[in-house]
């Protein structure tokens, strides 16, 4: 059985080369999960999301399914073998792996899904999904919308013409680490007093908090790199921008686009200062409708051509970023519920991404926000990691602190 591919399910894998395109999602849950129930209840979601049992056939954009089912999917670790990570490839197949770790009293799940299949906000659809079914709730009533026409036709008027595309820099501000390549990953919390302080001061101040968090990073980066002019991807979830779905419609999907914010950070300028400047810039970019452009040369490049001529002509215009930023949003603790287990800690993170290629995630839960990273990397880059981690962890605790 063939599922068609969308035009934005190429933008992921335009650099396999250098980015492994997944998601990852961590849960720590009060008390272990039946793993039965759990496999019957990833054989429900199939009913509603096929292909996360298929592979994706690249050549022609749309995943095949065939013989995988969900015991294919599960795996079982006790803590003391715990991998660490998910080994996922989205070119064999199946797009969603799930790692059960048992600890003595509880488990974690270890979640991973195919960035060619679904975005971020997509994630936590399919994942609201998973629950619903673990619970036992009727799922044959729920469909899976993935196509972006919906939203292109609502937000673009005809006759008003959208910015072109900004390139992105591609000289990486990092410097060459060397050392052994292995697989790295770094996490920090900003607790729920210090996300309340940060919540209050970007009211005072007039700014979204997603602008603080991207400015913090900005910030870190500026001072371990000393380049003091950036240009970091914002991304924008479509779905906010188009018509409402009905209840019972989640968008596994690709349905985020990207901004490329420019940002320059001046000598002695404070995280107050640059917020205002990255605001503003935000703001306009969301005015002119930036966030339509790649999806409209995408969608218009994907009716006339075949994939692998898609894919070519469009990397020249969506360069992978050198350092990118990506805000899983909060997540809804009500809809993330595994019976009478609760969920204490949900930790997102991106694709592993080749050093010098780095990305920062967040995301927020029970109002508090992680911050991680996925790499491949040497031993030095994954300190250098860790390093822009602190420094934006503390460069967001003082300013929540100022008065």
């Amino acid at each position: 059985m063939y599922y068609r591919g969308e035009p934005l399910d190429l933008v992921p894998t335009l650099n396999l080369t250098r980015i492994r395109p997944l998601l990852e999602c961590t849960l720590s849950l009060t008390h272990p999960i039946d793993v039965a129930r759990l496999t019957a209840a990833i054989t429900t979601t199939q009913t509603v999301v096929p292909q996360i049992m298929g592979r994706y056939d690249y050549r022609h954009n749309r995943f095949e399914v065939e013989t995988a089912t969900a015991a294919d999917v599960v795996e079982e670790y006790t803590a003391s073998h715990d991998p660490g990570r998910v080994q996922l490839d989205v070119l064999a197949g199946p797009q969603l792996k799930v790692q059960v770790i048992h600890h003595a009293d509880y488990d974690r799940l270890r979640i991973a899904m195919g960035r060619s299949l679904t975005d971020g906000e997509g994630f936590k659809h399919y994942l609201y999904l998973l629950a619903a079914a673990y619970d036992g709730q009727d799922l044959t009533s729920f469909t899976n919308e993935r196509s972006g026409r919906k939203i292109l036709a609502y937000l673009r008027h005809p006759h008003r013409p959208l910015p072109q595309l900004q390139a992105l820099p591609t000289d990486p501000p990092f410097p060459q680490l060397h050392g052994d390549v292995h697989h790295h990953q770094g996490e920090a919390v900003i607790s729920r007093a210090e996300s309340q302080r940060l919540q209050r001061q970007a009211k005072a101040h007039g700014v979204t908090l997603n602008a603080v968090l991207l400015t913090a990073y900005a910030l870190a980066l500026c001072t371990l790199t000393g380049k003091q002019h950036l240009v970091i991807p914002c991304q924008v979830d479509l779905r906010l921008h188009g018509p409402v779905s009905a209840a019972n419609v989640v968008q596994v999907a690709n349905l985020t686009s990207e901004i490329p914010v420019p940002i320059t950070v001046h000598d002695f300028d404070t995280l107050g200062d640059v917020v205002q400047r990255i605001q503003a810039t935000v703001t306009r970019l969301h005015t002119d409708l930036a966030y339509l452009t790649p999806l409209v040369e995408i969608k218009r490049m994907s009716r006339a051509l075949p994939p692998q001529w898609v894919r070519r002509l469009a990397a020249k215009d969506h360069a992978t970023a050198a350092v990118s930023f990506a805000n899983f949003g909060r997540v809804d603790q009500s809809r993330l519920r595994f019976d009478g287990s609760a969920v204490t800690q949900v930790t997102f993170a991106g694709a592993y991404h080749t050093m010098p290629y780095f990305q920062l995630t967040v995301s927020g839960y029970r109002e508090a926000w992680t911050l991680a990273f996925r790499m491949l990397g040497s031993e030095p880059d994954y300190q250098l990691g860790i390093k822009i981690l602190k420094n934006v962890v503390t460069q967001l605790n003082q300013w929540g602190r100022t008065a």
